[in-house]
């Protein structure tokens, strides 16, 4: 049964709420690559988003009856991966999507059926139970706790139909597909958190391939739909108070709108939830660096704008920030270089920006500082300020048991840069010089994009 609908979205940026962060790599996070799961776990994440391919476990479809985990599915590849995640502490989110040719007679993988996903996210949540025993085996399977419904739904190469003629069509099917995995999900454990939303930060209205997030938004919530948390995508091109150009279209610097419109919905009482508050999250978002991508972000102003996108979703509410890629792809495969690590395995300098988040702005008199320790560990908080050649120990602060410290203090420094010290690690300088925004590319280019 649902419990009593949430009244805000999340609590006070003041109150100090926690940032869980985590990465998405679908193409190194694989069941056959240990050490992007240790690479993973280095950066201080606890969460992972992993790919959970419909037409991968269903291809050749289920034999009986399909809620069932045991009707001819093929999990072993997806078993391995949430294995590799659980042995290293790192909390799995499941995304579900792509169609298997059994339900879309086109092989495009993106017209999807809502009561066929339904069935089939319930076999996945049972199995991952955490009670679960395959078949043959002696040991339950981990426990996925977080179900992500589809990738990117406002993009036709992710779910179609977007358009129907001049009528909008994709929010009422994406509604459907998220009412159908939650009932399903929520019926295994009524604790399990379905995620919705996850969209690119722009439309495409142009060739009608998908809408501005804020419309599918608004008709998606038009109606009531079930979810615990509400995700977005807010890839950006230019830095981390940048906002997106176009109506609707929403970038880092429009997360305001998004949340007042998600708080808007809940109080109007169009978001169902089995929980006491709806969370915000962003499950993909990056940069890439330059070097080895010459579009890219260079490593010293990348490192900054990291730690400072992390602090202005905190803001926001935003309580887990999953990073998109954990090592760089060949510049000659792909344009996604935005690894913290190199394809020689090698830390960038953003490596300790995003598990040692922290920033200082500077005020009249006084420097703010917000950040957060590395594996979210709770305790003393040195900052120090560069004066010269020399750090100097300016002041102390406790970080929660989250790990999350803030504090404005007076001193007589505007220049130079600061930086936090938390039991032997140091995060990276900030300079108090602020850079002008630039305009960039999230992607830069490579692969199929011309360098």
């Amino acid at each position: 049964m649902l419990a009593a609908l949430v009244a805000a979205t999340t609590a006070p940026a003041a109150a100090a709420g926690p940032l869980r962060t985590g990465i998405a790599d679908p193409t190194k996070l694989t069941h056959d690559n240990k050490k992007a799961f240790d690479y993973t776990r280095t950066t201080g994440a606890s969460v992972v988003r992993l790919v959970l391919n419909w037409y991968d476990v269903a291809d050749a479809g289920p034999f009986g009856d399909p809620t069932d985990p045991e009707a001819g599915y093929f999990w072993s590849f997806f078993d391995e991966q949430v294995r590799k995640a659980d042995a290293r502490g790192l909390d799995v989110i499941a995304s579900v999507q792509r169609v298997p040719e059994w339900v879309d007679a086109t092989n495009t993988g993106v017209f999807a059926d809502a009561v066929e996903l339904g069935k089939f996210a319930a076999a996945a949540a049972t199995r991952y139970s955490g009670t679960y025993v395959p078949a043959g085996e002696t040991l339950a399977l981990p426990r996925i706790r977080n179900w992500q419904v589809w990738n990117e739904p406002n993009r036709g190469y992710f779910l179609q139909p977007q358009w129907v003629g001049s009528t909008l069509e994709s929010p009422a099917l994406y509604r459907a597909m998220v009412n159908e995995v939650a009932a399903a999900v929520h019926d295994v454990h009524e604790d399990n958190l379905v995620i919705a939303g996850g969209q690119a930060p722009l439309g495409r209205a142009a060739d009608k391939t998908g809408p501005a997030p804020i419309r599918f938004m608004r008709e998606l919530l038009s109606e009531p739909v079930e979810f615990d948390v509400w995700s977005h995508h807010p890839y950006t091109s230019g830095g981390p108070t940048h906002k997106a150009a176009g109506s609707g279209n929403v970038a880092l610097g429009n997360l305001p709108k998004m949340r007042t419109l998600l708080r808007e919905n809940i109080a109007a009482g169009r978001v169902l939830t089995t929980r006491n508050k709806v969370q915000f999250w962003v499950t993909e978002f990056s940069w890439d660096t330059k070097g080895p991508d010459p579009k890219g972000v260079p490593m010293k102003l990348h490192a900054r704008w990291t730690s400072e996108a992390l602090y202005r979703m905190w803001l926001q509410g935003i309580s887990v920030v999953t990073w998109f890629r954990i090592q760089d792809d060949p510049l000659s495969v792909s344009y996604y270089q935005s690894g913290f690590y190199t394809t020689a395995g090698k830390r960038k300098r953003s490596f300790r920006a995003f598990r040692f988040p922290f920033v200082a702005f500077r005020q009249p008199g006084r420097i703010q500082v917000w950040g957060r320790t590395p594996t979210s560990r709770p305790g003393k908080v040195v900052i120090q300020v560069k004066a010269g050649r020399r750090w100097r120990n300016v002041t102390s602060v406790k970080a929660t048991p989250a790990g999350v410290f803030r504090k404005t203090f007076r001193t007589p420094y505007a220049k130079g840069a600061v930086r936090a010290r938390f039991a032997n690690e140091l995060s990276v300088p900030f300079s108090l010089t602020r850079p002008p925004n630039r305009w960039v590319s999230p992607f830069g280019c490579g692969g199929g994009i011309s360098c």
